[in-house]
């Protein structure tokens, strides 16, 4: 009987700090089985580290190019956290391919991007393998970063008809929900190797024949499937899934070293100056700030919306009197967020500010994570022109009724897109897309427009 072995990890995120053990573990497993292959499903990458964000995440590449791995796929932290030509170069150095049937050059979708494949063939003692990758489709942001995005499973149809394999594996950054359904709708799919939703699926899960394997989020877990085939005929006989604890790993010994050179290089490469203050900028998780009041007055102009929706717990450390550098601004605003302003009716914004007004206490504290929030807490949410008088039971702007058939340009980021937490936000029609500028780029223009060298106000 024949036996395949795939490693396989997702949504690492730059949780670094797990790296040295996995590395070493898939290391050893590299050297001793030469037949095994290893798969990365997407974002290995996340911008909150300061080691990928001064290497603009080429130095995530090069830890996987160490293994090396046999292929990965893009998540969004690859594909719409990086400007254009970030990403477009993101692979020029990658000893494997990056598999990705659904994002093209192009908007007209003529063209599959240049780094990658939509499929390509391992060959493994006797067994012919396709392999075909797919990423989330977050047009507004892949579009207005000049690609094109594609439904995801159409495009896997697609790809599914061009291959001739004896086992087709599915790399799918698209969460366990579409992988389902892919698994119903796709028979030819052997394996599905998940992640984006960072589900944990211990033992695999079967669906319609198709087996789906996910290890979670963070580096917290290796994947390990095992598939069977028959000596004589080549057919596939089973199928196995399994997860690793990473904290089961044995710690190699030079494990914190690595940890602070990732930290250190990050830091040396953003330890450039971007302005001297004459004061310290404090932040408050709790109440506006120093801070959170520069920062509406930026968002306001940098996207030319009325006002700037956040919660304060965005705003992660003081700015220290004196040198201000790129590394200081990053650990202010860790977060890979966007700007993304809504044009909401008169009616809509009175929902919102309703329910917000139902929503804040509960919201303050929570130690959210994901939705593009890298924070400790959730915080107070700012909302400075908009408020709630409950004695009235009324939404106010400026302290006056809103007008409801005006047209209001309200300014926010992901995470209030894409939480839950404000049903309305989903029904707006309209919302705009700013990038490639993270909300962090936004702060250093504000920052040395505000402050001249030597830390003068202009």
């Amino acid at each position: 009987m024949k036996r395949l072995t795939i490693w396989h990890t997702n949504d690492i995120h730059s949780h670094l700090e797990k790296w040295p053990r996995i590395f070493t573990f898939l290391r050893e497993k590299r050297l001793a089985m030469q037949g095994d292959l290893f798969f990365d499903i997407g974002d290995f990458i996340d911008r909150m580290h300061p080691y990928t964000e001064g290497s603009m995440g080429q130095g995530n590449v090069s830890l996987l190019n160490a293994l090396p791995y046999d292929a990965v796929t893009i998540g969004n932290n690859e594909g719409a956290a990086l400007g254009h030509e970030e990403l477009a170069h993101l692979y020029d150095d990658a000893v494997f391919p990056v598999v990705c049937c659904n994002v093209y050059e192009d908007q007209a979708q003529t063209e599959l991007a240049r780094f990658a494949k939509g499929h390509i063939y391992i060959q493994q003692e006797g067994v012919k393998i396709a392999i075909i990758g797919a990423t989330a489709c977050f047009t507004e942001y892949y579009e207005s970063l000049g690609w094109g995005i594609e439904e995801p499973i159409q495009a896997i149809k697609r790809e599914v008809s061009k291959v001739q394999a004896d086992v087709t594996i599915l790399l799918s950054h698209l969460g366990l929900p579409l992988d389902e359904k892919i698994a119903t709708e796709i028979p030819e799919i052997d394996l599905i190797l998940g992640g984006h939703t960072h589900h944990l699926l211990e033992h695999g899960k079967e669906v319609d024949g198709a087996l789906l394997a996910a290890a979670g989020r963070w580096g917290e877990y290796v994947g390990e499937v095992t598939l069977e085939f028959d000596e004589v005929t080549g057919g596939l006989l089973s199928k196995q899934a399994r997860v690793h604890a990473v904290a089961d790993f044995p710690a190699p010994v030079d494990e914190e070293d690595q940890i602070m050179a990732f930290q250190e290089q990050g830091e040396a490469e953003l330890s450039q100056k971007v302005v001297a203050l004459p004061h310290q900028l404090e932040h408050n998780w709790f109440k506006s700030s120093e801070i959170s009041e520069l920062f509406h007055e930026a968002a306001c102009e940098w996207t030319g919306a009325d006002t700037f929706l956040t919660n304060a717990g965005i705003y992660m450390t003081d700015l220290p009197t004196g040198v201000v550098t790129a590394y200081d601004i990053h650990q202010l605003l860790p977060h890979p967020l966007n700007f993304i302003v809504l044009s909401m009716t008169g009616i809509e914004l009175e929902v919102l500010i309703q329910e917000i007004a139902e929503k804040e206490l509960e919201l303050r504290d929570i130690p959210l994570r994901g939705f593009g929030f890298r924070g400790e807490v959730f915080g107070s949410i700012l909302t400075k022109r908009m408020t709630f008088d409950v004695a009235l039971n009324v939404a106010l702007w400026d302290g006056a009724v809103i007008d409801p058939d005006k047209i209001y340009r309200i300014a926010t980021h992901d995470t209030f897109v894409y939480a839950p937490f404000f049903p309305i936000i989903k029904r707006v029609a309209v919302k705009e897309v700013y990038t490639p500028e993270l909300l962090r780029d936004v702060m250093t223009w504000k920052l040395k427009e505000k402050y001249g060298e030597g830390g003068q106000m202009k």
